[in-house]
């Protein structure tokens, strides 16, 4: 809606961003170094952060960048869910069609993850998204699923995205022999304070803006209010761009920007916004 107006070729803060335009962030920078590593070990690697920092977005760039004659993604979000159906899931996402039993299953997916690395010279790599809801049982599961020869090799990867509530559940006592198997492990902190102008400037040209739509004052609101979140970040630009649009405004101010964040306060409290 507001794009023609401030001149826009696109809306660049929209959530679907192709990666190519995303902004490398110190996150995204140190998070696909750590990537490279663990496509060199293989075995389990860890993610997590707070709600809206980036993991998701840097999990679609990672897997974006992944040549497909070495690597077969399978991504998840199905974390609350019975073993059974995890497992179903696991086949669905490897193209197999799964088997009756979970032994079956087990099987099925231990020799199918062989069969690609040993014969096909691919490497699987499973993402697991929103870890923190995964249950006790399938962490079990994941210890001995991804167990090759005695715990001597490691043919796949295994990442786990979760919220930081998660690392505390692989801290208890009986998740120990999981944790011990994490080969990397990256947390995500969000935008800097000195990174919120470059990220704005990044994105606004990818969109064909050259002259600042910001105040310097605006710039400094939004790094306070979005706490270094890139999608409370991009609501508040998004909210604040349309109520520029609608006050005819070219140029966005701090009022504008206090304005877009009560509204998105009042919605958050209204129940709109999930945590």
């Amino acid at each position: 809606m507001y794009d023609l107006f401030y001149g826009m070729t696109c809306n660049p803060f929209r959530k679907d961003i192709p990666v190519k335009q995303l902004f490398k962030s110190k996150d995204i920078t140190e998070f696909m170094a750590c990537m490279e590593y663990f496509k060199q070990v293989k075995g389990i690697g860890l993610v997590f952060g707070n709600p809206g920092m980036g993991k998701t977005t840097a999990l679609r760039a990672f897997s974006a960048g992944l040549n497909s004659q070495l690597f077969s993604v399978c991504y998840l979000q199905l974390s609350t869910v019975s073993v059974i159906e995890f497992y179903r899931a696991l086949c669905h996402g490897l193209g197999l069609l799964p088997a009756s039993r979970k032994v079956e299953m087990f099987r099925q997916l231990q020799d199918h993850i062989l069969t690609l690395c040993t014969q096909k010279k691919l490497t699987p790599v499973f993402i697991l998204d929103e870890a923190q809801f995964i249950s006790q049982d399938i962490l079990n599961e994941l210890r001995m699923l991804f167990n090759f020869h005695m715990d001597s090799k490691d043919y796949a990867m295994l990442l786990l995205c979760g919220q930081n509530r998660f690392v505390s559940q692989l801290n208890l006592y009986g998740n120990e022999p999981l944790r011990q198997r994490i080969m990397v492990h990256y947390e995500f902190t969000g935008l800097a304070g000195d990174e919120v102008p470059e990220y704005l400037q990044t994105l606004l040209k990818h969109a064909g803006i050259e002259i600042p739509i910001f105040k310097p004052e605006a710039v400094k609101a939004l790094t306070n209010l979005c706490e270094g979140s890139p999608r409370l970040l991009d609501q508040l630009v998004d909210k604040a761009l349309l109520l520029g649009y609608q006050h005819k405004q070219r140029e966005i101010d701090a009022g504008i920007i206090q304005t877009a964040h009560e509204a998105n306060a009042i919605f958050a409290t209204a129940g709109g916004v999930s945590a």
